[in-house]
């Protein structure tokens, strides 16, 4: 297992003032650790559903309202292909949303509605160092049903060859994504526009899309260090994750001992469990292996140390990691679940799972002794990748080459790591 630096990536000169967001955000047995959201989407699933919905096709233009209705998103669930929703906003900008079928497990309604305008985008360019383009984005509050990439069609082209895509809050500008720009040509007169693609893992309110050029390497790696102090969600800089690639607090011996069972808190190990999972976990020489960056912390413990249980805290680090995020080998097929389980009996970590019939998935109790209700009744794992907290077990999501995995222990239901399933 490597380490890989994951500094933040914040690249232009002018946007000394944008910070970067890391953390996942938005939407789930994936609480896989907090069941009651598992049991939520359970019973919006057995809600009895119109049996004559039309099918969607590969591409479906949206409803003036920008709803796609639970029902509908199930004809789509599980299919492994693309599927497109388009619309335009009333000012005129087209825009399309993005969904890998394949990465709908639980379908719920998508308000897909989009609206963009430049008023009220001054201060934004100032906050980033007087940068030249600036458009807000506004998006229905939602749980998303699957990570989705957002295409907006600009009337204008933007001179710029780095696009920020971020959210501000508390009068702060936090990074969320980079966004892919292209450009075309429209109309007899060839007018060329510039059309900007980015993942949309968090929604509801204001949102911000922010260009301008770059100014050379140098110009980077003194915008990436004055705002490292600026990261949210305790994120850890360069510095941080260049440190050895170990668990701290836990140790070999506990990676073969099982805690003993308690009330709530009932279960076997991974390794003893019983149930399928999508992915075996078993791989031959001779496939292709694939990489994904891992991590697992702790850090809302430290804010909120008055709430965890007194016998716990020898198993809390310092600084609230127990792996620092590290590039790991996975091969196709292998699941969340899978590579959580090989991680930490590779790096000595104890972790406890089980598997639970009702969500057809593992529920993953407890990690490095730290168990869900350990630091209040709101407290537990959960999961996220690529920034999305999946709304289905980390059994049930198959990894790509690339990912990011990270694993977030809550004590505020998810709010305090991003996501926004409760809000």
């Amino acid at each position: 297992m490597s380490r890989k630096k994951k500094g933040l990536a914040l690249w232009l000169a002018l946007f000394l003032g944008v910070s970067s967001l890391t953390g996942c955000g938005s939407g789930n047995d994936n609480m896989t650790q907090l069941s009651q959201k598992g049991a939520d989407i359970m019973s919006s699933s057995d809600e009895e559903q119109d049996t004559d919905v039309e099918p969607l096709k590969t591409k479906t233009q949206l409803p003036e309202d920008g709803i796609i209705t639970q029902a509908q998103m199930e004809t789509i669930a599980g299919k492994d292909e693309k599927f497109y929703f388009v619309g335009k906003t009333d000012s005129g900008i087209g825009y399309k949303w993005t969904y890998n079928g394949s990465q709908i497990q639980n379908p719920v309604e998508q308000k897909l509605l989009v609206q963009c305008t430049e008023d009220g985008t001054e201060e934004i360019k100032k906050a980033a160092n007087n940068a030249p383009y600036a458009l807000k984005v506004t998006l229905e509050k939602m749980n998303l049903a699957a990570p989705a990439k957002l295409t907006l069609n600009l009337k204008e082209e933007w001179n710029a060859d780095k696009v920020l895509y971020c959210l501000e809050e508390n009068g702060k500008i936090y990074q969320l994504d980079t966004a892919k720009i292209s450009t075309r040509e429209s109309g007899k007169k060839k007018v060329k526009r510039t059309t900007l693609t980015f993942n949309v893992t968090k929604t509801g309110g204001d949102f911000y899309l922010i260009g301008g050029s770059t100014t050379g390497e140098a110009a980077d790696d003194q915008a990436d260090d004055e705002t490292k102090d600026n990261t949210k969600d305790n994120a850890k800089g360069e510095d941080t994750q260049s440190k050895d690639n170990k668990s701290t607090g836990s140790s070999s011996d506990q990676a073969d001992t099982d805690r003993n069972p308690t009330s709530g808190q009932d279960g076997s190990s991974a390794d003893n469990s019983s149930g399928d999972t999508s992915g075996s976990g078993d791989s031959s020489d001779e496939d292709t292996a694939m990489t994904c960056t891992f991590s697992i912390e702790c850090s809302t413990i430290l804010n909120n140390w008055n709430d965890l249980k007194e016998s716990k805290a020898e198993f809390v680090p310092a600084d609230g990691w127990i792996l620092y995020p590290s590039e790991v080998e996975f091969y196709e097929g292998e699941t969340v679940f899978d590579v959580l389980k090989r991680v930490c009996n590779e790096a000595g970590i104890q972790m406890e799972s089980e598997w639970t019939p009702m969500y057809n998935s593992y529920y993953v109790s407890g990690i490095n002794n730290l168990y869900e209700f350990d630091c209040g009744k709101d407290s537990g794992w959960m999961y996220c990748v690529n920034g999305w907290y999946p709304n289905y077990g980390c059994s049930k999501y198959t990894l790509e080459d690339g990912d990011t995995v990270e694993w977030r222990y809550t004590c505020n239901l998810g709010r305090d790591v991003g996501d926004q399933y409760y809000d």
